[in-house]
C-alpha cells in the first residue's frame, strides 16, 4: 500500500515526504548503519592488532639447505601484535582487558586461484600459543610463528621445487586469544613467501 500511494503521488508532481514511523522502520531495515564491525564482531573491550609480519617484509624460503642440499630447515617470522582498548575514552588500561594468546592458523593460498592443498600450496596448518599482551596506547609486542614446517617442505608442492623455479603463496596468519575476563579475539594479517631452492651454502639451519 505504502508503495502504491508513493507512485501516485509521484505521478501527479506531489512532494514526497516519509517520516515518523515510516522513517523508522527504513532505518531499522540498514543493517550495520553506523556501526563499525569491530564494534559488533566481538563482546571484548578491546581489540587484538595484528601491526606487522616479518617487519613487513616478503619471506625467501630455501626449499633445502646445504650446499649439497643436504638439510632442511623451518622458517619463523616475527608477529608484531598489539592490543588496543575499543573505545579512545575508556578509561587506564585495567587487568581485564589483557589478551593471553592461546593459538594461530596458517592458510595458504596463490592469486592465480589455484590453491589446493598439497598440490598447489602448502597444507595449513594450526599451532599454539602462551603469551600475555597487556592493554596500551602504543607499541607492539613481537611474537615469534612457525610460518613453514620442515614437513611442509618434505611434500609436494615444496618438495617438487627443482633449480630455478619459484613458487609465491600468501600465508593468511590469524592469531587467536582470550582477555582475562574471557571474552575471545582475533586478528588476521598476510605475509608473501617465495619458495625456491636458493642453492646456500650455510652448515646449520639459522638460529630464530
Amino acid at each position: 500500500m505504502l508503495t502504491s500511494r508513493l507512485n501516485r503521488r509521484q505521478m501527479k508532481g506531489w512532494p514526497v515526504r516519509i517520516g515518523g514511523p515510516v522513517m523508522a522502520l527504513l532505518t531499522l531495515a540498514l543493517p550495520g548503519c553506523g556501526t563499525a564491525d569491530y564494534v559488533t564482531g566481538s563482546q571484548a573491550s578491546v581489540l587484538l592488532i595484528i601491526a606487522a609480519i616479518n617487519d613487513g617484509a616478503q619471506l625467501d624460503s630455501d626449499v633445502r639447505n646445504g650446499e649439497f642440499s643436504t638439510f632442511i630447515c623451518e622458517n619463523e617470522v616475527p608477529v608484531a601484535v598489539a592490543v588496543r582498548n575499543k573505545n579512545p575514552n575508556a578509561p587506564a588500561p585495567s587487568v581485564s582487558g589483557a589478551v593471553i594468546l592461546n593459538r594461530y592458523d596458517i592458510r595458504y593460498f596463490r592469486s592465480d586461484g589455484r590453491s589446493t592443498e598439497g598440490v598447489d600450496v602448502p597444507f595449513n596448518v594450526s599451532g599454539t600459543l602462551t603469551m600475555a599482551v597487556d592493554v596500551a596506547e602504543s607499541g607492539t609486542v613481537d611474537i615469534p610463528i612457525e610460518v613453514v614446517r620442515r614437513q611442509a617442505k618434505l611434500e609436494p608442492p615444496l618438495s617438487n621445487i627443482q633449480q630455478a623455479q619459484i613458487l609465491t603463496v600468501q600465508a593468511e596468519i590469524t592469531v587467536y586469544g582470550k582477555t582475562v575476563s574471557g571474552d575471545t579475539v582475533s586478528d588476521s594479517g598476510l605475509l608473501q613467501i617465495d619458495f625456491a631452492d636458493f642453492g646456500d651454502t650455510d652448515t646449520q639451519c639459522p638460529s630464530n
